[in-house]
């Protein structure tokens, strides 16, 4: 039987719902938006918040923590940002549940931030590498900071982490243009960004909108509007993220500890006829040069691919683009300590984009406390994950999804090095 359950904080007195030994507290506004296209600021102080129901159409966060937690608890906190290439997701997410690491002492806090254009369009005005979406998450960290203690958690104890495009997110809130210490320690699960940057796209989304794509022209836009121009953007570049933030540079990055990953066999799904069909090498001349192939490369990439997986080179060609040279280029260049795993097939679930999160957040068919859920808690808790840094020897962990069979590897990503031109 659900019960409120009523916590007050700076933000006001927040009223959730307690199911057994959880507390839910959903769709809490952390942000008011005065127009789409226009950055947030705080949402007010001192209200009376309903926090007993989801609302996934509005920018808010929602937290999940053991029932009857205080502020004298200091409980480790998680905050995880939804993937969905910046076009689908919110705050609910039901791929991160809470529900195991609440059993075991961690409260989760999922934030949602804005998409498509509204969250990645720029403007003449707008600060160096800024971006609504990311800014939209720096303030929902904001709110953690100022308000988490009330719930049971621990301000100075916050792990940041996020799923693909949140991975993104989760990367460049690291930049030290961007980094103001809401979180001590930060987790980036197969991370995807675009290839070229949102000045290189601007003429296309100019030409799908039809309008300036000043603020004040965007805000007054039609929803129509503004998917068409969404549209013809994700249209033309297909190979990759349509929008997202960039150019990335590790360097740039503050010394924030930071676990890194991939799966086995990210985007296998995306290319299943193609790969049946054999049109891997085709495929690598036209799509291969706008996704960034160096030409002289072909050849070479087409049989270092084969040799990983003959059934799935396309797949496998589409995992590197998207997603592995992100994971190899910040495990090797970021400033802070770094820990990477690639994760691989057990025999519940194929490793493929998505498939790490039921273990990771405990969730069916995979148990709370055990295998990948054990390294996600000990790593909040406590900063070490249980492996070795990637470090000078490039230190890999391979496991499984049930995180039952593991074993260190080294540089396993070295096949993608002088494969792709500059990304910007």
């Amino acid at each position: 039987m659900n019960a409120p359950v009523e916590v007050t904080c700076p933000a006001g007195t927040v009223v959730g719902v307690r199911e057994g030994s959880t507390a839910y507290f959903h769709s809490i506004p952390y942000s008011r938006i005065p127009a789409p296209f226009d950055d947030a600021v705080p949402a007010d102080k001192g209200m009376l918040i309903d926090a007993t129901r989801q609302r996934p159409d509005t920018i808010a966060l929602s937290i999940v923590a053991p029932a009857g937690a205080t502020d004298a608890d200091d409980l480790p906190v998680l905050v995880h940002i939804h993937g969905g290439r910046f076009e689908e997701g919110d705050h609910t997410d039901a791929a991160s549940p809470g529900e195991g690491l609440a059993e075991h002492g961690v409260i989760l806090v999922r934030i949602g931030y804005r998409m498509k254009l509204p969250g990645l369009a720029r403007f003449h005005d707008d600060e160096p590498h800024r971006f609504r979406a990311v800014d939209d998450v720096a303030l929902g960290l904001e709110w953690v900071q100022k308000n988490i203690e009330a719930f049971g958690g621990d301000p100075t104890n916050v792990t940041l982490s996020g799923q693909s495009a949140g991975a993104s997110i989760v990367l460049w809130l690291m930049r030290k243009d961007h980094y103001r210490g809401a979180f001590r320690r930060a987790i980036a699960l197969s991370p995807a960004f675009p290839r070229l940057s949102y000045a290189q796209r601007k003429s296309v989304i100019r030409a799908g909108a039809g309008i300036p794509l000043t603020r004040d022209a965007l805000n007054r836009a039609k929803p129509k509007v503004l998917e068409r121009a969404y549209r013809t953007v994700r249209t033309r570049y297909f190979t990759d993220m349509a929008l997202g933030p960039g150019p990335l540079e590790p360097e740039e990055m503050a010394e924030v500890d930071l676990v890194i990953t991939s799966v086995d066999e990210e985007m296998f799904d995306s290319a299943v006829k193609q790969d049946k069909m054999r049109l891997a090498r085709l495929l690598m001349v036209v799509p291969g040069f706008i996704m960034g192939l160096k030409p002289a490369m072909y050849t070479e990439v087409f049989k270092r691919l084969k040799a990983r997986n003959p059934e799935h080179v396309t797949g496998e060609f589409l995992s590197a683009n998207l997603i592995r040279r992100w994971v190899d280029d910040v495990a090797q260049r970021a400033p802070g300590t770094v820990w990477q795993a690639e994760l691989v097939s057990d025999g519940l679930s194929r490793a493929r984009h998505c498939a790490d999160l039921a273990p990771i957040f405990g969730a069916a068919p995979y148990e709370a406390g055990t295998g990948l859920n054990a390294c996600l808690i000990r790593y909040v808790t406590t900063g070490d994950p249980g492996w070795s840094p990637y470090g000078a020897e490039k230190n890999v962990l391979r496991v499984d999804l049930s995180g039952n069979n593991a074993q260190i590897v080294t540089d396993p990503l070295r096949y993608l090095r002088g494969v792709f031109s500059k990304k910007y």
